[in-house]
């Protein structure tokens, strides 16, 4: 599986730790890890190039012209930490597999870590619940073993006891335990009205706990600048939304009067 990755670069890291994010809802997963790998400056190390893991869009246009189709990929980084705690290895893929491929791309991407010394693995995914877009995001979590569970917990607001996460931010964990890799998953909540929406302020809340857990320091005032910016956003929407389903229940000509003396 590994000759399904291109390397660049070759680099010797020490402890890594694997951070690995697909699309989801709520962008929570990529633009967490995304955001961390480009605040350290992680280097490009290597892609995982497939095309039989991906559908392929449709054709994208540019002045006019159909350009070239650009098969989906996902891009291994790594950061060096230089003091006494592990390194960092990031995997962002660009889009999620389709349905069968899960597997092999789970597998391609974590033997691919392990070939680099990963033995822990960690994901990102969203939490759906009914708070606002105002209010703040809750982290929850879930591991693949208890003794990691009590040792990420205390850094997160709620246990993720029972549920599904879907995708590949879920996958790659279960697929990371069967080959005998321990890691864990942090959700960030998001209002279940806004899953299709961009959610910076769960992903600077993610952030802030793996941080902690893994005792970095970034500055997040970047994401949190975008979640005020989207704060307002989803006003916009919400009202766009409701302006657009009193337009649909008035009558039309063809309904008749809504009263008739």
């Amino acid at each position: 599986m590994t000759s399904r990755v291109r390397e660049f670069s070759q680099t010797g890291l020490r402890e890594p730790v694997l951070l690995a994010a697909w699309p989801g809802m709520g962008h929570v997963a990529l633009q967490a890890f995304a955001f961390l790998q480009e605040s350290l400056g992680a280097g490009h190390l290597a892609v995982l190039e497939e095309p039989e893991f991906f559908q392929l869009p449709g054709a994208v246009i540019e002045k006019g012209l159909v350009q070239s189709a650009r098969v989906p990929q996902g891009s291994f980084s790594s950061w060096r930490c230089g003091s006494g705690r592990g390194d960092l290895l990031f995997f962002i893929g660009d889009r999620q597999p389709v349905p069968g491929k899960e597997l092999p791309l789970a597998q391609a991407v974590l033997e691919f870590a392990r070939k680099h010394g990963v033995s822990r693995v960690v994901t990102s995914a969203a939490m759906p619940t009914s708070i606002n877009h105002y209010q703040p995001s809750r982290v929850w979590v879930t591991a693949t073993h208890r003794d990691v569970l009590r040792e990420v917990s205390p850094f997160c607001h709620r246990v993720l006891e029972d549920g599904q996460i879907s995708g590949m931010n879920g996958l790659l964990l279960a697929v990371a335990r069967r080959k005998g890799m321990r890691g864990f998953c942090l959700l960030g909540e998001i209002p279940f009205y806004t899953t299709a929406i961009e959610n910076p302020k769960a992903s600077m809340a993610v952030l802030q706990a793996l941080t902690r857990v893994l005792d970095l320091q970034v500055d997040l005032s970047g994401l949190r600048e975008l979640a005020v910016r989207t704060e307002k956003e989803v006003d916009r929407y919400l009202l766009e939304l409701q302006s657009q389903q009193e337009e649909e229940k008035k009558p039309t000509d063809s309904e008749g009067p809504t009263t008739v003396h």
